[in-house]
């Protein structure tokens, strides 16, 4: 999640090639790698609008409501009617404070399209994952263009099906030991340093929003050898480390269930600092601390469903009255 607001945040970073190659892949690669293997069509649909498109409709709206109050500001948007009608139409036509809506869209679809696949032979899920990215080339980001960018979904889908296929590939009952391991971080790393070392070696990266796949097959296999050699490292060395530090895991995860609204709403807290703070990394810092804690907040009230798609957490619980102690 820094990773996507330090990229708003810092346009054309010195370096963001070593950026941009994966930071949006592990996004897709994580919902493969985490996808549910017993749910069906019907069920998939209503886990995902649940999730992401009741947040997707609620933050559309906000957000309209609030370019359009900014029109009537000394503040307003570059052009406040396009930016709505883009919104409305959403992918490649979506500007500042939309600037991430099209992840949550081709996400939902890219979902569905996976729930279908995985039923195939493995031969035809790879002509699948193949195709999408083959589609994604069409000429003038075509693809991103589309109602919603729903024509990014199955290229998409490619990084879904990679972390679906990996986590499978980690439980087998030969491999569990061997990537629960030390060596599995070492491993990681070695990885890591191959797909950075791609890029270096000039091995194009990527722009998804506007379907840039870069090197057709290589710059998506170096997206996903970096996104398997990253869930090494942080299931193996980071997770021993949190597991020490109790307190450090309970934090990460409830950061993590504040990701919904950061994607949706951090590119406001930028356009509003924007002329205020120069430095990007300070930007950075400032949209994160305003939708980290906001989204902690939203995350124990009623609004919760509708902003981050997560039920509202329950209260913790009051410590038990003390009693008398029983006799003898």
């Amino acid at each position: 999640m820094v990773a996507v607001v330090l990229g708003h945040a810092w346009p054309f970073m010195p370096g963001e090639e070593y950026l941009q190659i994966w930071r949006m892949p592990l996004f897709f690669f994580l919902a493969g790698f985490f996808f549910s293997t017993t749910r069906d069509l019907a069920a998939e649909f209503h886990v995902r609008w649940r999730t992401l498109g009741i947040p997707y409709l609620t933050w559309l709206v906000l957000l309209c409501g609030l370019v359009i109050i900014h029109h009537y500001t000394p503040r307003p948007f570059e052009d406040t009617w396009w930016t709505v009608i883009g919104a409305l139409y959403g992918g490649g036509l979506t500007d500042m404070p939309f600037l991430a809506f099209w992840f949550i869209s081709v996400l939902f679809t890219a979902a569905l399209l996976l729930r279908l696949v995985v039923r195939l032979p493995w031969w035809a899920q790879v002509l699948c994952a193949v195709g999408g990215l083959a589609l994604a080339k069409v000429p003038e980001s075509g693809m991103s263009f589309t109602p919603l960018a729903i024509g990014l979904a199955p290229a998409c889908m490619a990084y879904m099906l990679a972390g679906y296929w990996t986590r499978r590939l980690i439980a087998h009952p030969r491999l569990t030991a061997a990537a629960q391991s030390v060596w599995a971080g070492v491993l990681g790393v070695a990885l890591v340093v191959l797909g950075i070392g791609s890029v270096a070696a000039g091995v194009r990266t990527m722009n998804m929003k506007w379907s840039g796949f870069g090197d057709f097959l290589l710059s998506p296999a170096v997206a996903v050898t970096i996104c398997i050699g990253l869930t090494l490292i942080f299931s193996t060395w980071a997770q021993w480390g949190l597991s020490r530090l109790p307190r450090a895991g309970v934090a990460v995860s409830e950061l993590v269930r504040t990701g919904t609204l950061v994607v949706f709403f951090h590119p406001y807290v930028l356009f509003v600092i924007w002329d205020v703070i120069d430095v990007p990394l300070l930007r950075v810092a400032v949209a994160l601390a305003v939708c980290w804690p906001l989204g902690l907040l939203v995350n124990r009230t009623v609004l919760s469903p509708y902003l981050t798609g997560l039920p509202r957490e329950p209260k913790p619980p009051r410590s038990a009255p003390r009693t008398a102690a029983a006799p003898g």
